[in-house]
């Protein structure tokens, strides 16, 4: 038969009883710890892999001509208006547009030129240019604008938004085309009448507007607007929704 413990004995086996307690709850906020520890480090590296993949973030450097004057000669175009039909612009000269390159300052400049011409207006910080660009680098790398002058503008420049500088972003895309620096105060969008983000005007061989649209716009219908300004027909042009207003 055994022994009953003794009250001093019983004093002991409590006090162990509560230190291995205190040692297992430790023991769990020491793996908790390290659990939302690990949480964060893969936070963080899946942050830094965003910003690298966007080509941009506000610590990549700029260069010194992110934003320039842009010279304007002729008379602007009327703001686009998606619901207006037929666009007021189509068969309108443009106005001369004459400003400099975001990735060295050389002077970059969009006038008729006898050529089929697209201007792409685009902002670093909008989600759907940062969609819709790539599609364009992948359809200039199938020889869809082969005959045509493609420019960027990168417009609405600001170092506070995301995925800034616009020209860090270009290249990380492998933008091809010559891009220019719109002024702070977006001069070449306003000419064009930009009302959203990205805004395209296509310019025929004749110098005239063909069409403007705003918005993604899909690979197949991008392939039909340019084949037919190639061809000097009507472009089908059509806006989207996936845009990012410029109001």
């Amino acid at each position: 038969m055994s022994k009953k413990p003794t009250r001093a004995q019983q004093r002991a086996q409590a006090v162990a009883d509560r230190q291995r307690a205190a040692e297992a709850s430790a023991r769990v906020r020491r793996n908790r710890s390290i659990l939302w520890g690990g949480l964060a480090v893969v936070v963080v590296i899946a942050i830094v892999v965003a910003v690298v993949a966007s080509g941009g973030g506000n610590n990549a450097k700029a260069t010194s001509f992110e934003t320039a004057a842009v010279k304007v000669t002729g008379t602007p175009l009327p703001g686009y208006d998606q619901n207006a039909s037929p666009d007021p612009a189509v068969g309108e000269t443009p106005p001369t547009l004459q400003g400099k390159s975001v990735f060295d300052g050389k002077t970059v400049t969009i006038a008729p030129n006898g050529k089929p011409q697209a201007i792409a207006f685009v902002a670093h910080w909008c989600p759907h240019c940062q969609a819709e660009v790539p599609r364009l680098v992948a359809l200039a790398k199938q020889g869809v604008f082969d005959g045509v002058d493609v420019t960027a503008v990168a417009t609405a420049t600001n170092s506070q938004y995301p995925n800034y500088p616009p020209s860090a972003w270009l290249k990380s895309v492998e933008w091809p085309f010559p891009v220019m620096a719109d002024s702070a105060t977006g001069t070449a969008a306003r000419a064009y009448g930009l009302n959203a983000y990205p805004f395209f005007v296509l310019i025929d061989a004749n110098g005239k507007v063909a069409a403007r649209g705003s918005g993604e716009i899909p690979p197949d219908q991008v392939k039909a607007d340019i084949d037919a300004l190639k061809k000097g027909e009507p472009v089908p042009l059509a806006s989207s929704n996936k845009s990012t207003s410029a109001g």
